[in-house]
C-alpha cells in the first residue's frame, strides 16, 4: 500500500512588519490636514503673525511667526500622516504616526487662533498653567488605573474628590494647618473608597450602581455640610500652600517656570506616577494586581488571595483621588463650595482610558486635557481670538471619543474589570 509522504502545507506566516492600511484615521486625518491647508489659504490674512512670547523669563523676547505659512505646514504634515496611513505603514507605527498627526493639527488651530491682533500665546505662563490644570485629572486618572488594574471600577472619583476637597478646608481650619487638611483629604478618600471596596468584593454588588450612589452620597453629604459649616464662622475659610521656587532653576527659559515653579501638588503628582508605574511593572504586588485584573482564577491558582488584593488596592487608591479632591480647594486657595468639582471626576475617567490605563498614558492623557483647558481660559481673556475656547476646551473629549471607538488602536480595559470573583471560579 502506498503511503503519501508529502508532509501538510506550512501555515502562512504573518509578518507583523509588513506595512498595513488604516482606512478610517488615514481619511480623517487627511481631511483635517486639508482643511488647515484651505484655512491658511482662504480665511488667514496674508500679512497675519502669531505671536509667542517667554513672559516669565525672557519677557523681551518674542517671535513673531507669519500665520498662513505655519498652519499650512502644519495642515500639510497632518495630511501627510494621514496618506501614510492609506498607503501603508507598520502597525507599530500606528501610534506615533497618529499622535504626530494629532498635535500638528491642534498646533495649526493654536497657530489660527492667536493670530488676530491683541492675541500673544505667553508659552511660560501657558505651559505652567496647563501642567497645573492636569493634576485633578491626573490624581483621579491614577486612582482608576489602580482599582480597575485590580478588576474594580471606579465611577465614585467623582464623590471621592468631594470628599476631598471639603475635609481638606475644614480640617486645615480645625487644626490652623494646611498640611493636615491635606492628610484630612486622603483620609476621607480613603475612606470613602473604602466602602466601595466592601460592596464591590464581599458583598459583590454592582460596581458601576455603587459609583453613582457613593457620587450622589458624597454630593449630598458635602452640600448639606456646606449648609452647616455657613453658620458657623472660621470653618470654612481658604487654605493656601505656598509655591516653591527651585533658586536659578526657576530662571530657566521655558522649563524653569514650568518645572520648578509650582506649588507642592504638582511635584506629588508627577512623582506618583513614576512611583505607581515601576510599582505595577516592576513589583511583586504590581504582578499579583495586574493578574487579578486580567485572570484572577489564574492568581487564586498561584496562592493569591484576590478579593483582599482587590480591597485593600481600592482602598488604598482612595488616598490618591482624596489628595486630588485637595486640589480643588487648598492649591487654588479656595473654601468650599457645592458641587464644585463640576464632573471634573468622570473627567478623569476618560483621561484613563486615553492613557490606556497605563500611569505614563495617563500622564500624557492630563497634560493634554490641562493645556486644552488652560489655552481655553487664555483665549476667552483674551477676547480676540477667531477660535472659540471652547472649541479647543472640546479636542481631549473628541480624542477620547476616537480612543474608545479605536480609531488608532483598541483601548481595551483589564479582561476581568467590574467582574466579581469567588473563589474556586474559573
Amino acid at each position: 500500500m502506498a503511503v503519501d509522504t508529502m508532509s501538510a502545507p506550512a501555515p502562512a506566516v504573518v509578518d507583523e512588519r509588513a506595512p498595513a492600511r488604516f482606512l478610517k484615521p488615514g481619511i480623517a486625518f487627511t481631511l483635517l490636514g486639508l482643511l488647515l491647508v484651505v484655512i491658511a489659504f482662504a480665511v488667514v490674512g496674508g500679512g497675519d503673525t502669531t505671536t509667542i512670547a517667554f513672559d516669565r523669563t525672557l519677557t523681551d523676547v518674542d517671535w513673531a511667526l507669519p500665520t498662513s505659512v505655519v498652519v499650512a505646514g502644519l495642515g500639510a504634515l497632518t495630511a501627510a500622516a494621514g496618506v501614510w496611513m492609506l498607503v501603508g505603514l507598520q502597525k507599530r507605527r500606528l501610534k506615533p504616526v497618529s499622535a504626530i498627526a494629532v498635535t500638528a493639527f491642534v498646533l495649526g488651530l493654536l497657530f489660527w487662533a492667536y493670530s488676530q491682533p491683541g492675541t500673544v500665546f505667553r508659552a511660560e505662563s501657558i505651559l505652567a498653567g496647563a501642567l497645573f490644570l492636569s493634576l485633578p485629572y491626573l490624581f483621579g486618572a491614577l486612582s482608576g488605573v489602580v482599582c480597575e488594574r485590580s478588576g474594580v471600577i471606579n465611577i465614585g472619583i467623582e464623590g471621592q474628590f468631594l470628599m476631598g476637597a471639603f475635609t481638606g478646608v475644614l480640617v486645615a481650619n480645625i487644626t490652623g494647618n494646611v498640611y493636615a487638611g491635606m492628610v484630612g483629604a486622603m483620609v476621607a478618600g480613603l475612606l470613602s473608597t473604602m466602602l466601595l471596596a466592601l460592596l464591590a468584593t464581599k458583598y459583590q454588588v454592582n460596581q458601576v450602581v455603587v459609583g453613582v450612589i457613593l457620587n450622589l452620597l458624597a454630593l449630598g453629604f458635602t452640600s448639606f455640610m456646606y449648609d452647616q459649616l455657613k453658620k458657623a464662622e472660621g470653618l470654612n475659610s481658604a487654605f493656601s500652600v505656598p509655591t516653591l521656587t527651585w533658586g536659578p532653576l526657576a530662571d530657566i527659559p521655558v522649563i524653569g517656570p514650568v518645572l520648578f515653579n509650582q506649588k507642592i501638588f504638582v511635584y506629588i503628582g508627577l512623582v506618583l506616577v513614576f512611583v505607581i508605574w515601576f510599582l505595577l511593572y516592576r513589583t511583586r504586588w504590581g504582578l499579583r494586581t495586574r493578574a487579578v485584573g486580567e485572570h484572577p482564577a489564574a492568581a487564586d491558582s498561584m496562592g493569591v488571595n484576590v478579593n483582599r488584593l482587590r480591597y485593600w488596592n481600592v482602598t488604598l487608591a482612595g488616598l490618591i483621588s482624596g489628595f486630588g479632591g485637595a486640589w480643588f480647594t487648598i492649591a487654588n486657595s479656595l473654601a468650599f463650595s457645592k458641587n464644585m468639582t463640576a464632573g471634573l471626576g468622570f473627567v478623569a475617567l476618560a483621561v484613563m482610558i486615553v492613557g490606556r490605563w497605563n500611569p505614563l498614558g495617563v500622564l500624557a492623557g492630563a497634560l493634554i486635557f490641562g493645556f486644552t483647558t488652560q489655552v481655553a481660559r487664555d483665549l476667552d481673556a483674551s477676547g480676540g481670538s477667531v477660535v472659540p475656547g471652547e472649541f479647543l476646551q472640546m479636542l481631549p473629549y473628541a480624542v477620547t471619543l476616537v480612543v474608545v471607538a479605536g480609531l488608532i488602536g483598541k483601548a481595551k480595559a483589564p479582561a476581568a474589570d467590574g467582574v466579581p470573583y469567588n473563589p474556586g471560579d474559573k
